[in-house]
């Protein structure tokens, strides 16, 4: 019977076939590289079972990216704590007004004095109450301030969007001059691809109708990755591959593989033709004379130069 387990052992055989064509060392670095490269040719239906049995992210990343999901349920949670603190504090005020209308009440009355004084005595405690109420009040805002500082800092330095599960722009930015320098100082060559959809044609209700088509969009691109690329959030719709180690030839092959990916999981149009002319891709290599920046614009003049039928380079 045929099984993944026949189809691993053939992509190992080939894999170790192009180790030793090209005379390098089975070294964990060079399998993987070329384990993704070969696992690029094969059809969607095996890169799905690979990906069902495989971690795709790397661990480190994957925790920092938990790191900082943890600090915005953080933020979440003491924003509800104040809340809460806020909310105790009125409904005690409101009690003490109450039981001063009782107050008032008895004193209307001459023979309640023993009613008077236990009104009285209420009232005492419930002022202390209130005094301790204000100080923890205060305690909370502080906690808050500092929270929200350390959130905010958080952000400024984080890896990555939190909304979408990918790279920010200005982490990939590092990520993308890194890999132009190991390009310049090695012989292998890396390609950078933009992806959008041409959002202006489809009929979208509200903003958040809008935010989900991006997420969506986001989410398919994510699970189509090998784990040597890497993806972020370009901005206004558009999201930045770095595909590492990938020629003219492989990047158009993943380009390929991409918009099938998108046109089955994402419905844009009805009709499969509209559907398709709504994705956008543009690819270009990583240029030793162009920084990181420059070669994201290039990669987004590209992609608004091109469709999906015609992708350029």
């Amino acid at each position: 019977m045929h099984t993944i387990k026949n189809d691993l052992d053939t992509l190992v055989d080939e894999i170790i076939k192009e180790l030793k064509k090209n005379d390098l060392p089975p070294i964990p670095e060079n399998f993987r590289f070329y384990f993704d490269k070969l696992l690029e040719t094969k059809n969607d239906d095996f890169r799905q079972k690979i990906s069902s049995i495989s971690p795709r992210f790397d661990e480190n990343l994957h925790n920092e990216f938990e790191y900082e999901r943890s600090l915005n349920h953080g933020a979440k949670a003491v924003k509800l704590i104040l809340k809460q603190g806020s909310s105790v504090y009125k409904n005690t005020t409101l009690l003490k007004k109450i039981i001063q209308n009782k107050k008032d009440s008895v004193i209307a009355n001459k023979n309640q004095e023993t009613l008077l004084e236990v009104t009285a005595s209420v009232e005492n405690v419930l002022d202390k109450f209130l005094v301790s109420l204000e100080k923890q009040s205060t305690i909370i805002k502080e906690l808050y301030g500092t929270a929200a500082s350390s959130i905010k800092n958080a952000k400024r330095t984080s890896l990555y969007n939190a909304s979408l599960g990918v790279f920010n722009k200005k982490y990939f930015i590092t990520l993308l001059e890194k890999e132009r320098e190991s390009c310049i100082n090695s012989s292998y060559e890396s390609a950078l691809m933009a992806v959008s959809l041409v959002i202006e044609t489809i009929e979208i209700e509200n903003k958040k109708a809008h935010a989900n088509l991006i997420r969506e969009l986001a989410k398919t691109l994510s699970n189509a990755l090998r784990r040597s690329d890497s993806i972020a959030y370009y901005g206004d719709g558009v999201f930045s591959i770095l595909l590492r180690h990938t020629s003219d030839e492989h990047a158009e092959i993943a380009a390929e593989r991409f918009h099938r990916l998108i046109s089955k999981s994402i419905l844009l149009e009805p009709d499969s033709t509209q559907k398709n002319q709504n994705i956008l891709m543009g690819i270009v290599q990583i240029d030793s004379c162009l920084n990181a920046e420059e070669i994201l614009e290039q990669s987004i003049d590209s992609m608004l130069s091109s469709s999906s039928t015609n992708i350029s380079e």
